[in-house]
């Protein structure tokens, strides 16, 4: 019987899958030095003139290009629909998800050539389908055929954006009722905090700031409500966080459990920012005060700016004390009184 041979390896094919893989692991090393400079750079007020820098920046901001467009289509035809890493190593500036996004919502054959244009019934449909799968684009983009993930993303946020245009902005809004709190509760319940713009198409003349504002401010049972209620720890931790990462509200509320970014910024700007005057008012500060209020009204941040070291509040506190002595005084001399004409303005915009 004949030796059984070990089968021999051509040591040319060898040598090739060795350069192979060492140009490789050169080329993946190369682009991850070039990710991570961009996640560092600011290219419009860096001051480094390593321009090597600024140039992957750019690139990585650029749009697809026709002969990438082109060399995606070619590679997604040898190596499959589903192996973006590799595909993504042919293109120096674009990663894996770049290159699938770019695929599935642009350059996919099933996409139809009107992906963008919806009929009444499957903006109908659409609302249906979001009011259930919340924002799983991708799920919901199997529904319509020849749409993308993005297409059916787009559509969504469009159709709140003009449900709540077609809404007034001016006037008072409403108290809320029983049902629209009730109404609130469960939508937030149910598609979380992430999407104010479709939990407002959903209540008819309420705006996304508007619920947002009422369930943070009444409904939401995590934050703490109502005035009196900040501890000196709480405070304590307030200034430091200040101190330490600045005025980024919605940071600092993050270390105080219960407590949204508004509150804090009220908290800190009204009672403990150390720049905050406390002293009695001045004539010259009254008629600056009247000046302001003529120009802008009862906007109380704006003529916060003209009157440095008053807080917003303390600066309404001082207004009305001070325009409810005037009525006052005009009552008791027998004229009619009335409200300051810049208030008046105001309240008839």
């Amino acid at each position: 019987m004949a030796a059984l041979t070990p089968a021999t390896t051509d040591p040319l094919t060898r040598r090739q899958r060795i350069e192979h893989l060492i140009q490789r692991g050169d080329f993946l090393a190369n682009y991850q030095q070039k990710s991570q400079s961009k996640a560092v750079c600011r290219p419009r007020t860096s001051s480094s003139r390593d321009t090597s820098i600024v140039s992957v920046c750019t690139i990585r901001r650029s749009s697809w290009t026709p002969q990438e467009d082109k060399k995606l289509r070619e590679l997604v035809k040898q190596l499959g629909d589903k192996n973006w890493s590799n595909i993504a190593l042919h293109f120096s500036s674009r990663d894996r998800k770049r290159c699938r996004e770019r695929f599935v919502n642009h350059l996919a054959p099933m996409l139809a050539p009107l992906s963008n244009v919806w009929s009444p019934e499957d903006d109908e449909k659409l609302l249906q389908l979001q009011s259930k799968m919340r924002s799983r684009w991708a799920r919901m983009a199997q529904e319509f055929r020849g749409k993308s993930a993005e297409n059916v993303k787009n559509r969504c946020l469009l159709l709140a954006r003009r449900t709540a245009e077609k809404r007034p902005r001016r006037g008072s809004p409403q108290r809320w009722n029983a049902v629209e709190k009730e109404k609130l509760r469960s939508m937030v319940q149910t598609h979380g905090t992430g999407n104010w713009l479709f939990i407002a198409s959903q209540l008819s003349g309420r705006t996304d700031s508007q619920c947002l504002q009422q369930w943070y401010r009444t409904l939401d049972d995590k934050v703490v409500k109502g005035r009196g209620t900040w501890t000196e720890t709480e405070d304590r931790v307030l200034m430091e966080k200040v101190a330490e990462i600045g005025r980024k509200w919605t940071q600092v509320a993050m270390f105080l459990p219960g407590r949204v970014g508004n509150q804090c910024r009220e908290r800190f700007l009204n009672q403990l920012d150390p720049s905050i005057n406390k002293a009695p008012w001045t004539k010259a500060e009254d008629e600056l005060l009247i000046k302001a209020v003529n120009k802008y009204a009862a906007r109380w941040s704006l003529i916060a700016e003209e009157l440095p070291g008053r807080c917003e509040n303390a600066i309404k506190n001082h207004w009305y004390s001070r325009e409810r002595c005037r009525m006052l005084a005009a009552a008791s001399w027998g004229a009619e009184p009335a409200m300051h004409d810049g208030i008046n303005k105001r309240r008839c915009l």
